[in-house]
């Protein structure tokens, strides 16, 4: 999710022509994750001497290597904008679809859990009942 939402500050920035270098230090901002924030703080100062973005990102070894590729291409064809937005789109469906397969789990499982604690609610008042029957003869 952190990913998604870094290279999509960093798209949406660079699209509407903020610097580079400014760009990475608004997306350090965005960021609640510390190791993330400091990747990001040190990326910026291998970019600031000359390094390219997907070379910097790497260094960190804290982003996937579908991104950093993704991000290459878009350096090495001049649309890192576009590129940035398409990692964020592609880690994003890969999130949702995460979380999906998630709760498709959780249902039998909140049904099986649901299910033994009826059994429990009906066999502590049947119990009972049936022990109270049969010390009526």
């Amino acid at each position: 999710m952190e990913t998604a939402r870094i290279a999509r500050t960093l798209g949406t920035l660079l699209k509407n022509g903020v610097p580079l270098l400014t760009s990475l230090g608004i997306a350090r901002q965005v960021t609640g994750n510390k190791a993330l924030d400091l990747a990001l703080a040190q990326a910026s100062e291998q970019v600031k001497e000359g390094a390219g973005l997907s070379f910097a990102l790497a260094q960190a070894q804290r982003f996937p290597r579908l991104a950093l590729q993704m991000v290459q291409v878009g350096e090495e064809a001049g649309q890192l904008d576009t590129m940035l937005l398409k990692v964020a789109d592609t880690f994003e469906l890969e999130s949702r679809r995460a979380i999906d397969r998630l709760l498709a789990a959780l249902v039998p499982a909140l049904t099986i859990v649901m299910t033994v604690m009826v059994a429990f609610i009906m066999a502590a008042i049947l119990l009972p009942m049936l022990d109270l029957t049969s010390h009526i003869q």
